[in-house]
């Protein structure tokens, strides 16, 4: 949703983007596969900023809301890495350009992708509304001063996209496999805050997916 790995949007909104340009060529029935317009009750008090990623997050749930705060300092890879993907989380909701530099490390193919990404969905004031992700598990692995490479296992029922009336564009798309295990790098800067580098299914071990990206 090129370079060393290209995240899914990076986690699957070019997927999705790509489903729904085929799903757009015709009628599906049933309303023509688009949803109900979602509108949110009136609430006199303003939702938490907090993401709990333990748990599978409704589908369009995160429109509108407040963006978490983005915890990615110091040497605890596994709650840095869960905050930049519930940081993530929420802007594929709240599509937002200037937001990607802050998940993604600039200059990588992950950073790159993520600003293209997202200024589609801007360019056109559509979202996604992904229903039921959460994570099952993130460990830590391989690791050096500017660098570290972690495993994470997720899991999703289905990838959609909607409109700015909440109306889906196209089809959605079941996730299939529903659980995936993906490896992850994060790099530092040099002022001390990490960022995602290389994002990718996890087909190697994650000391070579960091030697990998040590070399791009």
């Amino acid at each position: 949703m090129g370079g060393c790995s290209s995240q899914s949007v990076t986690r699957s909104l070019v997927i999705a983007l790509v489903a729904f340009f085929v799903a757009c060529s015709g009628g599906s029935g049933g309303g023509g596969g688009k949803a109900s317009p979602k509108t949110s009750p009136p609430s006199s008090t303003t939702p938490p900023a907090t993401i709990d990623l333990s748990k599978p997050i409704p589908g369009g749930s995160l429109h509108g809301t407040p963006r978490p705060p983005l915890e990615n300092t110091g040497t605890d890879y596994v709650a840095i890495l869960t905050s930049l993907i519930g940081n993530f989380r929420w802007l594929t909701e709240n599509p937002d350009v200037s937001v990607v530099s802050d998940i993604y490390a600039p200059g990588t193919a992950e950073h790159d992708a993520g600003v293209r990404n997202v200024r589609y969905l801007v360019d056109r004031g559509w979202r996604a509304a992904d229903d039921a992700y959460f994570i099952f598990s993130v460990e830590a692995g391989d690791s050096r001063p500017d660098a570290v490479s972690m495993r994470m296992l997720d899991s999703m029922d289905i990838e959609r996209v909607v409109d700015s009336a909440g109306q889906q564009v196209g089809g959605g798309r079941p996730r299939d496999p529903k659980v995936k295990t993906w490896s992850v790098v994060l790099s530092i800067d040099q002022t001390g805050h990490w960022r995602i580098a290389d994002f990718g299914p996890a087909e190697e071990e994650s000391v070579q997916l960091l030697r990998h990206w040590a070399l791009c």
